[in-house]
């Protein structure tokens, strides 16, 4: 939780074998969250839950409508607004489920003023904010994230696709066939990414994957390569973003998206606390680990979805 060595009332609870006592072990989880250095697990976790080490390898052009994220630095400040967000839902103890969708988030004076063209917020400290608009709650939309999945130019329903399966739900999709033609989307031509990707579904060889994948990047799309909110693609074209996920439940906008992730909340949560112990274990994690990870997720969905209670809860698993 600090990203360091034990301090001496750890040290000295170790070696009077108390660690082993589960109110001792709950009183100092809440100890060590309490304290300021915890804000190295808030930063650590989260870069690397989300992969926001991604940002800046490929950035928005400099030029054009993108120039305003190299001007006004945006880069690691869409980085703080995501860790306090986090940081936030630890220190409220807030349920996991928030990070699909919420009725707040954090933002600056110049996040709000580019990213969502708020004039109601000021003042460059990260501050707690309210939202009105319902398109705009949880994590996974904020633009940290939908910078880190975009390519500079443009977004990719098959990219973004791929970062919730692998990153979010913890369910990666097997690697294309290697005889497969790799699909270059260009939404700048006469024929739109989705007409596209509808074509390349036709094959038995990647209907499989793409029926996965497609509908959870198509969702994203509104988000451009910033993350600011667009009806529209460059070329005039609408953004549709309709789908159906896990090839049963019918949306077509992203509030409706959020509302069925929500409905089948236990995916996300599994996957969530699986990060979670693997950054508690600092290893990967493998199918000795499925009967904790079970336990904890069967809890989390049952209701025990605070992230302090399961935080203290991977703290008292076996495998910790």
């Amino acid at each position: 939780l600090w990203s360091s060595m034990p301090d001496e009332k750890l040290l000295k609870l170790a070696a009077e074998g108390r660690l082993t006592d589960p109110t001792v072990k709950h009183r100092e989880v809440e100890r060590l969250l309490e304290d300021p250095r915890a804000e190295a697990f808030t930063r650590n976790f989260t870069v690397a839950w989300l992969r926001l080490d991604k940002l800046g390898k490929m950035p928005p052009e400099k030029s054009g409508p993108f120039r305003f994220y190299h001007d006004r630095k945006m880069e690691p400040m869409m980085v703080t607004q995501t860790t306090a967000y986090f940081a936030d839902m630890v220190k409220r103890n807030q349920p996991i489920r928030f990070f699909i969708d919420s009725d707040y988030t954090y933002m600056n004076e110049t996040i709000a003023n580019w990213i969502y063209q708020r004039k109601d917020v000021y003042g460059e400290r990260y501050q707690k904010v309210a939202l009105n608009d319902p398109r705009r709650g949880g994590i996974f939309t904020q633009p940290s994230v939908m910078t880190a999945t975009a390519n500079g130019v443009d977004t990719s329903p098959v990219v973004r696709g791929v970062y919730i399966l692998e990153y979010i739900l913890v369910t990666p999709p097997s690697p294309p066939p290697p005889d497969v033609e790799p699909l270059a989307p260009d939404l700048r031509g006469a024929t739109t990414i989705r007409q596209q990707l509808e074509l390349h579904r036709e094959s038995e060889a990647c209907s499989g994957c793409h029926n996965k994948i497609d509908p959870l990047g198509f969702a994203l799309e509104n988000y451009g390569p910033t993350g600011v909110w667009r009806d529209k693609y460059e070329n005039g074209r609408d953004v549709d973003v309709s789908g159906v996920l896990f090839n049963q439940h019918e949306f077509k906008t992203l509030v409706e998206f959020k509302q069925l992730l929500l409905k089948e909340k236990g995916r996300f949560m599994r996957g969530f606390i699986s990060h979670l112990l693997s950054y508690a274990l600092g290893r990967e994690l493998g199918p000795a680990d499925s009967p904790i990870l079970d336990d904890l997720s069967s809890r989390a969905l049952a209701g025990q979805d605070q992230m302090r209670v399961v935080l203290k809860s991977i703290a008292m698993s076996e495998p910790f």
